[in-house]
């Protein structure tokens, strides 16, 4: 209860709040990664403090890890997106917030990886988080451009 009221007090600091009937985005990903990305700074800070208490090397080591995971967490949490722009475009947003603009019909493939999916675009990739919440919009229409491909 706790960790989703930090979540949604982080959201509002973010500004990228949720409303629970309308998604932000056609795909983003979910509230664990945002979870997870708050967690790991206050680790990091603790491994930092923690070294200097008990000299152990694997805390000085382990605190910057912690912290630049979580950082990166929070930005792909923030800017990783897929919006719907036209029946024809879509605007993919990657975890750094650079927006690329493509057209459904230049989908060329999907390929399933261990955690996520890499969507081919023409000569691009997307990536596609295995956590990432999808739109029935969406993914109808990438599996309607698939059935063409194949």
């Amino acid at each position: 209860m706790r960790l989703k009221l930090m979540a949604s007090l982080v959201e509002k600091i973010l500004g990228a709040t949720s409303d629970s009937d309308t998604p932000r985005a056609d795909m983003f990903l979910n509230e664990r990664v945002l979870s997870i990305g708050m967690v790991l700074p206050v680790a990091g800070i603790v491994l930092g403090v923690g070294y200097f208490i008990t000299n152990q090397i694997f805390m000085i080591i382990m605190a910057p890890i912690c912290l630049i995971a979580g950082i990166a967490a929070i930005m792909c949490w923030k800017n990783q997106t897929i919006r719907i722009v036209s029946d024809d475009e879509f605007d993919y947003t990657t975890m750094f917030g650079k927006t690329h603009r493509y057209a459904f019909a230049d989908i060329t493939g999907l390929r399933k990886n261990q955690n996520s999916m890499t969507l081919f675009v023409g000569q691009n990739k997307v990536h596609i988080e295995s956590n990432a919440v999808m739109t029935k919009q969406l993914v109808d229409k990438i599996n309607e451009v698939l059935k063409q491909c194949t």
